[in-house]
C-alpha cells in the first residue's frame, strides 16, 4: 500500500494509483504537471502554495478545498466546474475516487482555529 505514497516535503504527498493525487504540494523539484487531483488542506503558504501547485497541475486538474479558498482559486485559474468546496466531518466521491474530510486544527497554536473549519483528507 505504501509503495503509491510519497512524501514530498513537510506536508505534501503524491499519491499514484488510479490517479495521480497531490495533498498540499509544497517545495515540488521541477514541472511534472501530472495531478489529476490537488488536495489543498488550508490557506497558508506552506499548504497552498501557487508556485508548486502550477508545478503539478495539467489542464483538466480538479482543486479540492474549503471554502474560504474558493476565490483564490478561481483568482489561479481554476475553472469553477474543477472546483470542489469541501467540509470537515463528510464522505465524497469524485471522480471515481473515494475520501473523507476530518477537521483539522490545533488545541495550542492560535493560527489553526477550529472555526475556519480546515480540512484533513481520508483516502
Amino acid at each position: 500500500m505504501l509503495k503509491n505514497i510519497e512524501v514530498l516535503c513537510h506536508s505534501s504527498i503524491r499519491i499514484s494509483k488510479e490517479k495521480i493525487i497531490y495533498i498540499d504540494p509544497y517545495k515540488i523539484d521541477k514541472n511534472y504537471n501530472d495531478a489529476d487531483i490537488i488536495f489543498i488542506t488550508h490557506d497558508h503558504y506552506d499548504h497552498y502554495s501557487k508556485e508548486d501547485i502550477d508545478k503539478v497541475r495539467k489542464e483538466n486538474t480538479i482543486i479540492i478545498g474549503t471554502k474560504d479558498l474558493l476565490d483564490k482559486f478561481i483568482k489561479d485559474g481554476f475553472l469553477q466546474d474543477r472546483i470542489k468546496i469541501v467540509c470537515p466531518n463528510n464522505l465524497y466521491v469524485l471522480d471515481k475516487v473515494n475520501f473523507e474530510t476530518i477537521p483539522a486544527y490545533n488545541t495550542n497554536k492560535m493560527f489553526h482555529p477550529k472555526k475556519n473549519g480546515w480540512v484533513r483528507i481520508c483516502y
